[in-house]
């Protein structure tokens, strides 16, 4: 937890010159990190003047196709596909053989009518864009912040004998969409120094209970909003209801970017069949 804090605390600090910026992010991307693709940034790569800065930034305006069709769910975020499915009964089972109950992922959160629902676990590099959107068109009614650790969330350090997203704090945001519920599970990884939103939520997190708000007001979202912002690492796992898709579009280590639909409808699946 130590060096966690430390690397926040370095990817807050205020690079003074555009030069040095430059060389400093060079250095990271292209070499520790790949490369990031300078023509999605929304302003030059020097004018962001921390690593911080730089990690949860936007993406230029007009870049991310948002489907025309309303009926679909939709990425979140930008990443990598790790896992994608149907829940079996309240188990997510990923690839990498780690069971997760519903209740281990979300503590407090009354999670009967996502059993046998759909998931998607989306892995967020170091070169993704680290802001979270609305999957489909809802209301945001209640959160759970979850206390734990920051251990690396990267599929490679995944086993059965360290369920990181169980272990790791987390923040579970409840949506209910004109498409069924939706839980958005953000898990902290290595370095997260925070999770944050561009509205007010009036949320106050505690380093040692599970802490539950209801949005009050409770927030009317669009789909592909921004609804929160990774302060460095993190994964993202969307879990909805069973009536609100069929089957996955994408698949296991396909690259998406927020927007992008993720499942087929309940009708298309029924329309597709002979």
């Amino acid at each position: 937890m130590l060096g966690a804090a430390l690397g926040v605390r370095l990817a807050r600090t205020h690079i003074p010159t555009a030069i040095l910026r430059r060389k400093v992010f060079r250095m990271i991307y292209g070499r520790k990190y790949e490369a990031l693709d300078e023509t999605e940034l929304e302003k030059p790569l020097e004018d962001y003047t921390s690593l911080n800065e730089l990690f949860t930034r936007g993406v230029r305006h007009g870049l991310r196709t948002i489907p025309e069709r309303t009926d679909l769910l939709l990425s979140p975020v930008d990443g990598t596909v790790q896992d994608i499915g149907q829940l079996e009964q309240d188990t997510v089972m990923t690839v990498k053989g780690v069971r997760y109950t519903l209740n281990s992922l979300c503590p407090d959160t009354d999670t009967t009518a996502y059993e046998n629902g759909h998931f998607a676990i989306l892995f967020l590099s170091p070169r993704d864009c680290h802001r979270v959107f609305a999957p489909a068109d809802g209301i945001l009614k209640r959160m759970v912040h979850v206390p734990g650790n920051r251990l690396l969330v990267h599929p490679e350090h995944q086993s059965p004998e360290f369920p990181v997203f169980a272990l790791n704090e987390r923040l579970v945001m409840q949506l209910d969409t004109r498409l069924g519920r939706c839980l958005l599970v953000l898990v902290a990884g290595w370095g997260v120094g925070n999770i944050t939103h561009p509205f007010p939520v009036g949320m106050r997190f505690s380093p040692r209970r599970v802490t539950t708000t209801r949005v009050d007001p409770m927030r009317t979202v669009s789909r592909a909003e921004w609804i929160a912002t990774f302060e460095l690492g993190s994964t993202v796992i969307l879990i909805a209801e069973q009536s609100c898709a069929s089957t996955s579009i994408v698949t296991v280590n396909d690259s998406v970017h927020y927007g992008q639909p993720l499942f087929n409808t309940i009708n298309e699946s029924d329309s597709a069949e002979p």
